[in-house]
Order: C-alpha cells, then sequence, then structure tokens
C-alpha cells in the first residue's frame, strides 16, 4: 500500500504523465472527431483512453487501490484509497481545439480527499494540491516542483470577479433568477466552461458558481481551492461533491454568496 506523502504525489504526477500521453496522441488544433453519449454531452475516444490508461497504471503498481471514472465507471478498493479521475474535462473545448482542456485526478482516503491534480498538456499547466500542504502551479514536466499559488483577498463582490458555468442565459429558470438577483451586472460566462476554479485558486477570479459537474469534476479542484487558501461547497454549504451545484471561493465572499443565493432561489 503506498500511504506516504512522497510516494502519493509521485503516482499521482505519474497518472498524469500517461493521461497527457494519451489526450495529446488524438488532439489537434484543428479540431478533434467525437460522439454523443446517450446524456447528450460529446465524448471522443481519448476520454476513454487517458481513463484506462491510468487504471491500467494502478493495476501494476497499486493494485489494491480502486478507481471511479467518469467513462468507464468504477472499481472497488481493497485498502481504503480510491483514485477519481476524469479522463477529460473541458471536452467542447479539445473537440474544437482548443488548449483549455485537461485532466483530473483525485485520491480519496477514507472518504476524504487527500491529493488533487489537474493537468492541462496542451497548455503545459499542471496545478496540484495536497491535503495540509499547500497548493501550487507548475508545468507538465516539472513534476512537483513548483510555485505556490494563493486565492485573492477581495472582500467585496463584483460580477468582474465571478464566473458561472452554465453561462448565464443557459441556467434554469431558478438559477438564472437567483444569479441575475446577486449579479445584476452579469457575472462573467466561460464558452468552454473550463478551469475557472483554478482561476480562483490563483487569485484571477473571486469566485465561480457552478450548476453543474459530478463528483470526478469536483473532487481535484475543490482540494486545489482549499489548499489555495480558499473554499468549496455545495450550495447548501455542505461539502458534497455530487449535487450537481457547487460554489468555489476566496472565502471571504463565500457566505454572502450562498445567503444570497438561497434567498432568492426558489
Amino acid at each position: 500500500m503506498l500511504d506516504s506523502e512522497v510516494s502519493n504525489l509521485s503516482l499521482a504526477f505519474a497518472l498524469a504523465d500517461v493521461a497527457d500521453l494519451e489526450t495529446l496522441k488524438l488532439w489537434s488544433p484543428i479540431g478533434v472527431a467525437s460522439k454523443t453519449k446517450p446524456d447528450g454531452t460529446p465524448i471522443t475516444s481519448a476520454d476513454v483512453d487517458a481513463e484506462l490508461s491510468m487504471l491500467n497504471l494502478l493495476a501494476q503498481v497499486s493494485k489494491d487501490d480502486g478507481l471511479l471514472g467518469e467513462e468507464i465507471g468504477s472499481r472497488p478498493s481493497r485498502n481504503g484509497r480510491r483514485w477519481i479521475i476524469d479522463g477529460i474535462d473541458g471536452t467542447s473545448g479539445y473537440i474544437a481545439g482548443l488548449t483549455t482542456w485537461g485532466s483530473l485526478i483525485a485520491l480519496e482516503i477514507e472518504s476524504e480527499i487527500n491529493l488533487g491534480i489537474v493537468t492541462s498538456p496542451a497548455q503545459n499547466k499542471r496545478w496540484w494540491a495536497y491535503k495540509g500542504k499547500g497548493a501550487f502551479i507548475g508545468t507538465c514536466t516539472s513534476k512537483a516542483k513548483g510555485r505556490s499559488i494563493r486565492v485573492s483577498s477581495n472582500e467585496h463582490l463584483s460580477s468582474s470577479r465571478v464566473a458561472t458555468l452554465p453561462a448565464l442565459e443557459k441556467l434554469s429558470e431558478n438559477a438564472h433568477r437567483a444569479v441575475a438577483k446577486v449579479f445584476p451586472d452579469r457575472p462573467l460566462s466561460d464558452e468552454w466552461g473550463w478551469s475557472q476554479q483554478m482561476r480562483v485558486a490563483e487569485g484571477e477570479l473571486d469566485a465561480c458558481i457552478w450548476y453543474c459537474g459530478d463528483v470526478w469534476d469536483h473532487a481535484a479542484p475543490s482540494l486545489i481551492v482549499e489548499e489555495a487558501g480558499g473554499r468549496f461547497s455545495d450550495l447548501k454549504g455542505g461539502k458534497r461533491l455530487d449535487s450537481r451545484k457547487a460554489l468555489y471561493s476566496n472565502g471571504f465572499v463565500h457566505d454572502q454568496i450562498l445567503t444570497s443565493l438561497t434567498k432568492f432561489e426558489t
């Protein structure tokens, strides 16, 4: 069993490396062929191949670890450890030939997220955090050598420093009403919806509000934002990763956003 911080980080970076190899094989700036899943979301063969490459590596070096992947499903844990992965987060951007996409990797030990990595090989960027050790950004080849990142210290809400996913006009009626009341000047939106959480962790945004995402979308980013000094919660103020509603913030504006959204969303 791999239980030391160094071993866990080494394995996590190895998983990120094999995922990068698979995703870069297919990616092209002129675009990538895709299919549509039954739920209406896009998928490419690289989404699956990246997750399978990580599963195969775990089978070789830490076979008792469990795994949960967006595309390949669940493999049971025999030691209380589980890796939560998303082969490609930001698949729409990947398909369009953009660089704004990546793989998400988190290590859960006894039901607690202890480690998170977001790797973006087309940008040569990698963010990571280990519980209690801070959050960092580096390149995909720098391994665990990077610089520390920190959330902003802004205490006052500003629409220009808050983002939503989906964009405001694509939210449900209730969510649209609540967000528009809290941010009448309209918050930012990202057409491709990727890496908003890392922008919070680096202090570029004060908060992002998500009305989407599953466990694999939030496991790694939630820890990175928290280790950068920020906060993560579902929109009820809890810590669920599977509610499909999430708030990432610098901490200073967190309660104000939660209270306001709760007041206006009926």
